[in-house]
């Protein structure tokens, strides 16, 4: 597995993916991410890496606050890259990235 994530082509990234997003879920403490109600809901670009799946790739970001059910607080902004919202939100990722990853899991690469 690449230490540098970019994009998410094989099962192999998919895993790390994964993982890097349950993992900042739990050092933060929350159990949920949406768009920040009280900030600028438009996403915006940026060169700075995902807070979430510290992917190295510029694109869109939204401003996300999660919930901390422990101490009973919305925290954040976050800036979050779409993947991250998407998956957080529904489980997966969108069905043309994981109908590429099929694709070259079945196609050996």
């Amino acid at each position: 597995m690449s230490e540098e994530l970019t994009h998410i082509e094989t099962l192999e990234d998919l895993f790390a993916f994964q993982k890097r997003v349950e993992n900042f879920m739990e050092s933060e403490g929350i159990n949920c991410l949406n768009i920040d109600p009280e900030g600028d809901q438009e996403p915006h670009f940026t060169w700075s890496r995902c807070e979430c799946c510290k992917r190295p790739l510029g694109g869109v970001r939204y401003n996300c606050v999660g919930f901390n059910p422990e101490k009973h607080q919305v925290q954040g902004p976050y800036e979050v890259c779409p993947d991250c919202l998407y998956y957080i939100e529904y489980g997966q990722l969108d069905d043309m990235t994981m109908m590429n990853i099929k694709e070259n899991e079945e196609g050996g690469n």
